[in-house]
């Protein structure tokens, strides 16, 4: 428990780091997160005998990258994730074709990982390009913890409380208590960090008046549960990969943790709720 509990604050200074800096700083720490995962994620699947093609992945991710770099750098309009999906696809396609044998297990191991986690990462990089640093902050902070929020809650209410099993084979230890734990937690927690961002950079005038667009509060207790419910179907989707696969973890690289995917499960769903959140509202 002690080596999880470091690990947890490591990462939590870490995202705050990236949260505070933002920019170029931020877009990398995902990248390179996105990267691993991938690799995690090709890991696990060929655990189970079956070979993807691998280099069709990374390719992906450099692709996508890049052209993330270049909407980043310029404008929205050159986003090409869409296109690095379709031709690392295409070349996965072509190269199984080559090999003259049916292939579709191969095939399908292959784009999985491109689309989670591989997507769900270019959602994280989009709330990078939201309407001010101000609006930006409060969504990386959104994307990033609520879903810990929601862990942390949901695992004591769940010890306290659980006497319904929520899903007994895909995670026998949550419970439906422990669930409505962590959503209660997840609508307070959203609706808390707009007045939290604003307290902190009270000293920057500037920065805090970028804050006035954000949408009203009962707008946030709505992202909260939504990003709270996200957060645990994440939670189980990698959950229920990780059992198909035959593997505990995805990875070993955080101790206590795992990989990087078991750390960034639940938040890449809240990073799809946030991104959907603030371009409904129209701060995207």
């Amino acid at each position: 428990m002690t080596k999880r509990v470091l690990t947890g604050a490591a990462f939590a200074l870490l995202v705050l780091a990236g949260v505070l800096l933002q920019g170029w700083v931020m877009f990398a720490l995902i990248s390179l997160a996105m990267v691993v995962s991938v690799f995690e994620m090709y890991r696990a699947i060929r655990a189970t005998g079956i070979e993807p093609v691998r280099w069709a992945g990374y390719f992906f991710c450099a692709i996508s990258i890049a052209a993330q770099a270049g909407a980043f750098y310029l404008s929205k309009d050159m986003h090409l994730s869409m296109y690095a999906l379709l031709i690392s696809v295409m070349a996965a396609m072509i190269r199984l074709v080559m090999r003259g044998k049916v292939a579709v297990d191969s095939l399908m191991a292959t784009v999985f990982p491109m689309l989670y986690p591989g997507i769900f990462y270019l959602a994280l990089m989009d709330l990078l390009r939201l309407k001010n640093p101000a609006v930006v902050t409060v969504a990386l902070v959104l994307a990033f913890f609520c879903a810990s929020i929601n862990d942390v809650f949901a695992l004591f209410t769940g010890m306290c409380l659980g006497k319904h099993k929520l899903s007994p084979i895909l995670s026998p230890k949550k419970t439906v208590e422990g669930s409505i734990g962590g959503l209660a937690a997840s609508v307070l927690f959203a609706m808390a960090v707009p007045s939290l961002v604003r307290l902190i950079f009270s000293g920057n005038p500037d920065f805090v008046a970028g804050l006035a667009v954000l949408p009203p509060l009962w707008a946030f207790a709505i992202l909260g549960l939504v990003a709270g419910a996200f957060s645990q179907v994440g939670d189980l989707a990698a959950s229920m990969v990780k059992r198909h696969c035959g593997v505990k973890d995805f990875g070993h690289i955080l101790p206590g943790h795992g990989g990087v995917m078991d750390r960034m499960d639940g938040i890449l769903f809240c990073g799809v709720a946030c991104i959907l959140f603030f371009t409904i509202t129209g701060l995207g």
